[in-house]
């Protein structure tokens, strides 16, 4: 089984003196975030990982729906590079459990916030291999 370390409001967690790990679902939902909201090409040595949602999306005046659809787009293609690097793992005979790799994308929503057209809200919602559904939602804003 693989881990990661565990992030809190951008810092990592630490309980008794100890680095605190997530695995199984818990880590599937924190791969799903840090791909979702690193942009794309902002790490040198993996220009490939991340996504272009807040470049594309966030501050358009385009059609509400054209930016939906360009979102969504944009978050696919996040998530088959992480389903991709999933993969390549198991295949390099990392032990991977079934609750940290994506089965399927089952629904993405973006929308605009009702309280503030400068954030858009993103809901994504996958099926692990494990057969275990997870969802976990962010904001992209300007702010």
């Amino acid at each position: 089984m693989s881990f990661d370390l565990k992030i809190e409001n951008g810092n990592l967690k630490i309980e008794n003196g100890d680095l605190q790990k997530v695995v199984d679902s818990e880590k599937l939902i924190q791969d799903i975030l840090k791909v979702s909201l690193t942009d794309a090409g902002s790490n040198p040595l993996h220009p490939w990982y991340g996504s272009f949602i807040s470049k594309s999306i966030i501050g358009s005046s385009q059609d509400l729906d054209l930016l939906v659809t360009i979102g969504k787009n944009q978050l696919i293609t996040a998530l088959d590079n992480l389903k991709r690097l999933q993969q390549l793992q198991v295949k390099s005979n990392q032990v991977v459990s079934a609750d940290e790799q994506i089965a399927t994308i089952l629904n993405i929503y973006v929308t605009r916030s009702v309280y503030d057209p400068r954030q858009i809200d993103v809901e994504i919602s996958t099926l692990t291999k494990g057969l275990k559904p997870i969802t976990t939602a962010f904001q992209v804003s300007t702010i």
